[in-house]
């Protein structure tokens, strides 16, 4: 377990700002980063916060105990509590204050096509039945699919006929919102990425095969060896990307400057990446400058991978006293991290949101500042293991 102090974002001066674009990353706020026992201190500005946002005072006890029931319970004694709307409201309150600082910071959501809809997971419904979650939608400039048509099953496996139906019922309805979808499969065989490259062309999507081991993004793709659509063009917009890659799991990298050269060294379009070197060391300044532009010489997006859904025990939040319980919007233990001990929340308390979203020292505030141009949110679809429960 690594243990962290929270890192604070500290006062930036001078940073340039692109007219028209707000804080983009051709210009991007320089990164401070204070490294004290090698814990990173970071300060947003209060200029560039778009409104002044109390600081979260926790009542008393609030710490200690366990998530508050709904007044009408079941005789069960668990809450009636709809965790998928609960999910959706903590992603629109996200979007909303985070385009709040930054207008085009894009929310980019990993997996949740069910949230998209007010429809019962796993229920087929026809198009005239559903009810889209239309703030929900609103609230999103992308989204992000596992394993469309390979790799849900396991690696270079084709994804079940079922599952790729399921998925593009939701797809469809979701096709004239504007939304930019990222398709993400996991293979390496070329004959497998030309299929499934053509099943999705209706939806015009940025897609990136993963490379081996398994589910790890921990290395850019060698099957093709240059990123689809290659071009030289600016990419400042959503729109105008043609590829991305996809990497954050930097730890067979070795050193962060090895995981930031190769990065560096690619022309795709996006890259979607941790912040955090072995999601404890913060980039530096010099790395987001390096990143920021392809090997052609043009600026392109830069998107934060960053887990809602969970606590990561390795993240520069966490305490060494935490656990189950205590506090209290930490929930029991994930089986299902990728890279390290999780534990799921209570991701509808104040307390877990105030750390993500909402105010200075959040991570999203962080990731603004260090020139992000906006973010990757895995972990929605983790309301599913609250409903089982």
């Amino acid at each position: 377990m690594v243990h962290a102090r929270p890192f604070r974002f500290r006062h930036l001066t001078n940073f340039p700002v692109r007219p028209g674009l707000g804080i983009r990353a051709s210009a991007f706020a320089f990164l401070a980063i204070v490294m004290t026992a090698g814990i990173a201190t970071i300060s947003l500005p209060q200029t560039a916060m778009g409104q002044n946002l109390e600081p979260f005072i926790p009542p008393a006890n609030s710490l200690s105990n366990g998530p508050k029931l709904d007044q009408d319970s079941e005789d069960d004694g668990k809450p009636k509590r709809d965790f998928a709307d609960e999910m959706r409201k903590m992603v629109i309150s996200l979007s909303r204050w985070a385009k709040n600082q930054r207008s085009d910071f894009s929310v980019i959501a990993m997996n949740g096509l069910d949230l998209t809809t007010f429809i019962e997971p796993g229920l087929f419904v026809t198009k005239s039945d559903a009810k889209p979650a239309r703030n929900f939608i609103r609230a999103l400039d992308g989204m992000l699919i596992e394993a469309p048509n390979y790799g849900r099953d396991g690696y270079n496996k084709e994804t079940g006929e079922g599952e790729v139906k399921y998925d593009q019922q939701y797809l469809e309805r979701l096709s004239d919102t504007g939304m930019r979808f990222f398709m993400l499969d996991y293979t390496d065989k070329l004959e497998n990425i030309r299929k499934s490259r053509a099943k999705t062309s209706k939806m015009d999507p940025l897609y990136y095969a993963a490379p081996p081991p398994d589910m790890q993004l921990a290395a850019l793709a060698k099957v093709p060896s240059t990123p689809f659509n290659e071009n030289p063009f600016v990419i400042d917009t959503l729109q105008k990307a043609r590829n991305y890659a996809m990497v954050v799991d930097s730890a067979p990298y070795g050193n962060k400057d090895a995981y930031v050269d190769a990065l560096a060294n690619t022309n795709y379009d996006i890259l979607v990446l941790d912040a955090f070197h072995r999601g404890t060391t913060p980039l530096s300044f010099d790395d987001m400058r390096k990143l920021r532009y392809k090997k052609i010489g043009t600026p392109r997006l830069l998107l934060a991978y960053i887990d809602v859904g969970t606590a990561q025990t390795y993240r520069y939040y966490w305490r060494n006293d935490w656990r189950a319980g205590s506090p209290g919007f930490i929930s029991s233990a994930s089986n299902t991290g990728r890279w390290g001990q999780e534990n799921h929340v209570y991701y509808w308390e104040p307390q877990w949101q105030n750390i993500i979203f909402g105010n200075a020292n959040s991570y999203v505030a962080g990731l603004m500042q260090m020139g992000f141009d906006g973010i990757v949110m895995d972990g929605i679809d983790d309301y599913r293991w609250w409903v089982d429960q």
